[in-house]
């Protein structure tokens, strides 16, 4: 069964590592999908399979790991851990295609969520941000900011996300569910051209929060 983390992906790991051992086969022909990780639980989260481990956070951005390239059409499987509660996730990804695996309390148990897009935007004079709604009892998230706090995105439904092109501006913005506040403001400071941000709304012991990453590759 294919490894959905090797053993470059240990924190110690430095960046020639990666060149020299990639993740996963993806010779000429063969279309390679990114997957990655994200720690929605209220603790600290590890990713395991075999040697390999990737240690997620409970704060912001430390809660989401980088998108790593898979090969297309395999099964991929991991086991996450919260304190002492564990669970197994799988996902098979499609040509082309960026899966995020939200991992969330459920009760003492803990659940997955996979989220995917097929990004289809690029423009290297402009700045791609996206919404992401990882919270399953916010049945239409949004998003405002810039200087007339105009609306950026509505009605995202839960394990989705959607996506547009900004110019590469210092932009605040403000997620809500269902036209009430979801956490405090984002500040996601000067965006630049070429890059790919996504604003994340996850469950939270009282109400939800928001925070963004920018999205890299391994």
């Amino acid at each position: 069964m294919k490894k959905l983390i090797l053993t470059c992906l240990v924190t110690a790991c430095s960046m020639s590592a990666y060149a020299d051992n990639p993740l996963y086969e993806t010779g000429p022909g063969q279309d390679s999908s990114f997957v990655r990780f994200l720690n929605a639980s209220s603790d600290k989260a590890t990713v395991v399979n075999g040697a390999a481990k990737v240690n997620l956070d409970a704060k912001t951005e430390g809660r989401v790991s980088r998108f790593y390239p898979v090969k297309a059409g395999d099964k991929l499987t991991a086991t996450v851990q919260v304190g002492a509660v564990k669970t197994s996730v799988e996902v098979i990804a499609k040509p082309g295609e960026f899966v995020t695996v939200a991992i969330l309390n459920k009760g003492a148990a803990l659940e997955s969520m996979l989220v995917r897009e097929t990004p289809s935007d690029f423009n290297a004079m402009r700045a791609s941000i996206s919404l992401m709604n990882v919270d399953a009892s916010c049945s239409a998230a949004g998003l405002t900011g810039g200087a007339k706090n105009a609306m950026i995105f509505e009605a995202v439904k839960p394990a989705t996300t959607t996506r547009r092109l900004v110019n590469p501006v210092s932009l605040t913005v403000q997620a809500n569910c269902g036209g009430e506040v979801a956490g405090s403001a984002v500040d996601m400071s000067q965006l630049q051209a070429g890059e790919r941000y996504s604003v994340i709304v996850i469950p939270a012991k009282k109400g939800r929060q928001a925070f963004f990453v920018r999205d890299s590759t391994s």
